[in-house]
């Protein structure tokens, strides 16, 4: 039971923090926002005066020097600076929300609020101590951003940003890129968060996009939690849960998180490449050098990647992305709300969205495309694990068979690097030294996946209405199947509590408590050799046992199966159910069939289940779900359900024998 605690400890949430590597090689020539031909005027951090508090004078003096040391004094309105200081993107770079800075890595403010409380950390100071650091090159190279910004807004005050050597090239774009979920990872349950880098001339319009190796080389974001190694799994989720663990940016080349995401683990991305101005551009590339100093307080459910990053949105727009009802944040509300703003938005923030698939993925789609022949000398030399059936094929067969082989080796090996695998690739490698060049692969193609964000939001309200029952249910994780833009083949629900009222007895109680429910359903006639072909699926909670009556039992139920998709948007599946429970024997033992298909809004469901208990009537029951979408986040359904059983007079079931219901339901998500 230890490991189901972890799943919903650690929702949606990133995985562990990395150290961070080395700067990237910086661009010299364009690193610097200033204009160099002006004269440059430093300020003198030793020369700072202030005869008063800064609501008691009209202007700061600050002791300044040109580039030719000829001295001048610059008298800077306080009141101007008082503004400047609430300024939302000057709060926004130091992290200061909510009348709070949210930093707790010493050193970050310059203030050192440490020194006194965190919570008495004051912007204005911090901006005043900002400035009279000006003329401190290692202070300016540290915090590139503040030091733009107040270039923008404090014109009669220049600082050189040229001489910081180590600093991003600012005119880098800036794409923020959705991990979809992985659900055999607890910390990946909804996805993650990375912020990526690269030069413009890498912009492509929407579709399916290949990496070149040159964008792999490019810089990418990661935040995390920083966990010690060995960390036990308690001790981890509840670390997670209140906030025990410190946080932080790291940053790292794309080709690393490409390689655990979309090759180790298989997952699907999609790249939002961000609309933003020269300056924006500018002062977010600035921001995400200076963050990678900071660190936070970790929180799995609301304060993790998907919430830090938000608000890297926040800082170049007036999204509120952070701005989230309730005590939780999955990551891929982030881009949902981007979604939502740039579809309202004058100027929308979204330039483009490229979809990056996983290497499976990509294999799966290509096989398909291969002609049977050499689909059959391929999975022959997956399943012997010899390369004497390529002999089949005539030298430009064999050479298509052999590029995918090796492929589909590399992808293996990724997963699980066997001597066995290094030495196949090693054999395919040879072989195909010796026969021409071709690019057959290249041009097979990927069709285009919709994006998890246009599905709706991640938590969920529902009313249903029966003829005997009322019943309101609220869940904060859901990944709804039936959705359009959801996979049809996983379904994810957490944290779900329903009530109901019973119009009969007048009664209101607790129908059902949801803890997980998990299912992935694997299809049993992929082509490709391989493959996994094993479903299953996880629930645990506490309901009304279907036997006895009894209110709030817990449970846990597990089940293993086989499926198989029919096309794109159906699928069947078999699963043999195991359910531990408090009751009498402790077990029962069912079977679980079941029908989905969907159609843009229109989705359709229909399960069969069959429960046994020892020394009871078994208990089946069949259930249509009719689902029409009526906007992103709302739909409504109709439930349709036909229960029979076999009664005897020495046993009493809940259920009426042979009985049907038949009810309504809405459903919104927010």
């Amino acid at each position: 039971m230890q490991k189901l605690f972890l799943w919903v400890a650690c929702l949606g949430l990133s995985t562990a923090y990395a150290a961070e590597p080395n700067a990237i090689e910086p661009n010299t020539k364009d690193s610097a926002y200033v204009d160099v031909k002006e004269p440059l005027v430093t300020v003198n951090s030793k020369s700072y005066e202030k005869t008063n508090t800064a609501d008691d004078v009209d202007t700061v003096q600050i002791n300044v020097q040109s580039r030719q040391e000829v001295n001048n004094k610059l008298d800077i309105d306080s009141q101007k600076l008082k503004i400047l200081s609430e300024h939302k993107q000057w709060q926004h770079l130091l992290f200061y929300k909510n009348g709070k800075a949210e930093v707790i890595s010493p050193n970050f403010y310059l203030t050192d609020p440490s020194v006194q409380s965190i919570a008495t950390f004051s912007p204005y100071k911090e901006l005043i101590a900002t400035l009279r650091h000006a003329s401190d090159n290692e202070i300016v190279c540290r915090y590139p951003a503040r030091y733009l910004w107040l270039n923008k807004h404090l014109p009669e005050v220049k600082i050189d940003l040229q001489n910081c050597l180590d600093l991003p090239n600012p005119n880098q774009e800036i794409s923020l890129i959705l991990v979809s979920n992985y659900l055999k990872n607890p910390a990946s349950s909804f996805g993650h968060v990375l912020v990526k880098t690269s030069s413009a001339m890498d912009r492509k319009e929407n579709g399916v996009r290949q990496l070149s190796s040159e964008d792999l080389l490019n810089s990418s974001y990661n935040f995390g939690a920083r966990i010690p190694a060995n960390e036990n799994g308690a001790m981890y989720a509840i670390k997670g849960l209140f906030g025990f663990y410190d946080s932080g940016f790291s940053e790292a080349e794309f080709f690393k998180h490409d390689a655990v995401y979309s090759k180790n683990e298989q997952r699907d991305m999609w790249e939002y490449v961000l609309n933003l101005g020269a300056f924006e551009t500018q002062l977010l590339n600035y921001h995400l050098y200076e963050a990678k100093s900071a660190r936070f307080d970790y929180y799995f459910i609301k304060q993790n990647c998907g919430y830090r990053t938000g608000e890297i949105l926040e800082l170049v727009s007036d999204i509120k992305t952070t701005e989230r009802v309730g005590p939780w944040y999955a990551p891929d509300y982030v881009f949902d709300q981007l979604l939502e703003y740039s579809d309202d938005a004058a100027e929308p923030l979204i330039a483009s969205v490229r979809y990056l698939p996983s290497e499976q993925t990509q294999l799966r789609a290509k096989f398909v495309q291969l002609p049977k022949p050499i689909q059959n000398v391929i999975n022959s030399v997956i399943r012997t694990e010899t390369i004497a059936p390529l002999l089949r094929l005539n030298p430009d067969d064999r050479a298509l068979a052999i590029d995918f082989l090796i492929l589909h080796r590399t992808y293996k090996i990724s997963q699980n690097n066997t001597p066995q695998h290094q030495v196949l690739k090693k054999k395919l490698l040879s072989q195909r030294f010796t026969l021409p060049a071709s690019n057959g692969l290249g041009t097979l193609t990927v069709l285009e996946k919709a994006s998890p964000a246009l599905s709706n939001k991640t938590t969920q309200t529902k009313v249903v209405l029966s003829e005997d029952e009322a019943q309101v249910g609220v869940s904060l994780f859901v990944k709804d199947p039936l959705n359009p833009h959801n996979d049809i083949n996983k379904r994810f629900e957490a944290v779900q509590l329903s009530l109901g009222y019973d119009f009969d007895e007048s009664k209101l109680s607790v129908t059902d408590f949801v803890f997980l429910d998990m299912q992935q359903i694997e299809d049993l006639a992929q082509p490709l050799a391989g493959e996994p072909k094993l479903s299953w699926q996880l629930k645990t909670g506490a309901r009304t046992d279907l036997f006895t009556g009894d209110n709030h039992s817990p449970y846990g139920q597990a089940g293993v199966g086989a499926g198989v998709m029919l096309g794109r948007y159906a699928l069947g599946y078999g699963m043999v159910n195991a359910t531990v429970h408090d009751q009498d024997r402790h077990l029962d033992v069912g079977i679980e069939l079941g029908l989905r298909a969907k159609k843009k809004g229109q989705a359709a469901e229909l399960t069969y289940t069959l429960n046994k208990r020892e020394g009871r009537s078994s208990l089946s029951q069949t259930e249509l779900t009719l689902r029409q979408q009526l906007s992103k986040n709302n739909d409504a359904r109709i439930i349709i359900t036909h229960t029979d059983t076999d009664t005897d007079s020495n046993n009493s079931v809940v259920n009426d024998s042979d009985s049907v219901r038949a009810g309504v339901a809405w459903h919104h998500y927010w």
